[in-house]
């Protein structure tokens, strides 16, 4: 199913979604990266993410971004919301429009989803677990200086101290505009971890150069040993997990019905 979901400033996004065979009060709730598709929420595409027995047991919602239509995408749309907060508020006003009140919500991002999911978790108490696939814990700009080469950080760093002197202008570098790469400049993922006690898992890829692999990996291993933190590195993987996307989904499956049978 698709329901047109009203956002702040006059902007709406379609989200898809299916409930389950039988009722239930479990929801896995899907964030997607950055450039993604249009995401229908069909029974079909959540039984190809963990698979058809545990698939059963959940409701399902995926937040596609604002001008991502399932026929067309609307470049000004898409571009005039892609800001971290906006995301941050779009994704919670679509789970609290949808999502029924004293329901409980797994939720699921990848790339630019997993950024986000700390955040939301803070801001939706429902949220009870996270899955993060392939995504970092710092500042894009942090992460893209951390992963350049030595002979590349003095070009890099006049880049950035042009894109921080222009927070709000939509001109594009490395296919994001300033006020985007302004806008995920902090480290809001690693603080809204610090923040959380809920379980967690991350899948990452070893070969991953668009986040900082090192810093991410870093981070959730420092912090997974105060809290339900754990973390998956995928040897052979990069940042899109082709060929890997089994072994992920693999481990949201180990990972989620672990929780579902937890005491």
């Amino acid at each position: 199913m698709k329901k047109t979901i009203a956002l702040s400033q006059g902007r709406s996004l379609v989200a898809g979604y299916s409930l389950a065979p039988r009722p239930s009060k479990r929801w896995l709730v899907y964030l997607p990266e950055s450039g993604a598709g249009f995401h229908s929420g069909s029974r079909t595409e959540l039984t190809g993410m963990i698979g058809k027995p545990l698939a059963g047991q959940y409701n399902y919602l995926a937040i596609n971004k604002t001008g991502i239509g399932p026929h067309s995408t609307d470049a000004t749309a898409f571009e005039r919301s892609f800001r971290r907060r906006l995301r941050i508020q779009d994704a919670l006003t679509a789970m609290q429009t949808l999502i029924p009140h004293g329901h409980s919500i797994d939720l699921m991002g990848y790339s630019e989803g997993a950024y986000l999911a700390p955040q939301i978790a803070r801001l939706d108490k429902r949220v009870r677990s996270l899955v993060m696939i392939g995504g970092g814990t710092r500042g894009w700009l942090n992460e893209e200086l951390s992963n350049a080469g030595q002979s590349q950080k003095g070009a890099l760093l006049k880049q950035i101290r042009e894109i921080e002197s222009r927070p709000r202008s939509t001109q594009k570098w490395n296919g994001f505009s300033y006020a985007t790469w302004n806008s995920y400049r902090q480290d809001s993922t690693y603080n809204a971890l610090r923040a959380l006690n809920i379980p967690a898992l991350a899948v990452l890829g070893a070969r991953d150069r668009t986040i900082d692999f090192k810093s991410a990996l870093t981070d959730l291993r420092t912090l997974g040993r105060h809290k339900p933190i754990y973390t998956r590195v995928l040897s052979s993987c990069g940042h899109s997990f082709a060929g890997h996307w089994d072994i992920a989904y693999a481990e949201v499956y180990d990972f989620l019905e672990n929780l579902n049978h937890a005491p």
